[in-house]
């Protein structure tokens, strides 16, 4: 099994290792930036990802790669898909083909999934992390400007933020399209950080999986976790504050702000 080695830049509260190793399936080195947390009245922006922070969507998901497994009599149970949740795409299906060695190529598997989800996510109801709304007013209303760093197909997140009518408030929206390399990998919040005209030590993200913290870290962003059903039982040390809604991220950015 390979691994991808992390190396710790600097040294924080939250950082007790200097090298911290991750499971992968390619073999590449790249170093995990550790800032110390910046108080919240220097933040100028706050990136979310959007299944499972804003989007209440991760149940999509699941039930896109289990209705696709079925079709190679392979049950997926919720149980099991925790382990992908927060994982790139590409990354998914080249796990699941090793796993059940399925004789299909990689973007065969995720072509079938993601046409089903686009479809499900045109005709069913789409709803709201509890408070997502509250969270993007306050961010706005205090000028700080908001983004979203989603490992998602650009198709699907515009469609997702158009149906909830989120996508007008958003400064920056950064794909899967727009980056060679999905999460838990750096590039995502990378790309959004340059694009903003941002340092990533005046970034914070939003993430509810384990490969979102991950790669928000090694991009050398201050991240919070808000775990979710699909996620909770994944990893999060390596976030720098873990909360339970997005109602205790305000609380958070309250105390500090005002």
């Amino acid at each position: 099994m390979l691994l991808f080695k992390f190396c710790l830049r600097h040294w924080d509260t939250n950082a007790i290792r200097n090298v911290i190793r991750i499971k992968s399936l390619s073999q590449v080195d790249f170093h995990l930036k550790v800032e110390s947390i910046e108080s919240m009245k220097n933040i100028k922006a706050v990136i979310f990802d959007l299944d499972g922070v804003l989007i209440d969507s991760e149940c999509f998901h699941w039930q896109g790669w289990a209705d696709v497994l079925k079709q190679f009599k392979i049950n997926l149970s919720k149980n099991n898909y925790y382990n992908y949740a927060g994982k790139s795409g590409k990354l998914i299906a080249d796990e699941l083909i090793k796993r059940y060695k399925l004789k299909i190529k990689r973007l065969s598997l995720l072509d079938k999934k993601e046409k089903l989800i686009i479809k499900w996510f045109k005709k069913r109801p789409i709803k709201l992390m509890a408070f997502a709304k509250n969270v993007i007013k306050f961010f706005i209303d205090k000028g700080i400007k908001i983004g979203v760093a989603s490992g998602g197909p650009k198709n699907e997140i515009t469609l997702k933020l158009k149906r909830t009518k989120l996508l007008q408030f958003f400064d920056i929206i950064i794909s899967r399209d727009d980056v060679k390399n999905g999460k838990p990998f750096p590039d995502i919040y990378e790309l959004t950080v340059k694009k903003l005209k941002l340092k990533p030590k005046e970034c914070v993200a939003l993430e509810d999986t384990e490969y979102g913290v991950i790669s928000a870290k090694a991009a050398g962003l201050t991240c919070f976790a808000i775990p979710n059903e699909f996620s909770k039982k994944q990893n999060f040390s390596k976030a720098d504050k873990i909360f339970s809604s997005l109602k205790d991220v305000i609380e958070e950015f309250e105390k500090e702000i005002i």
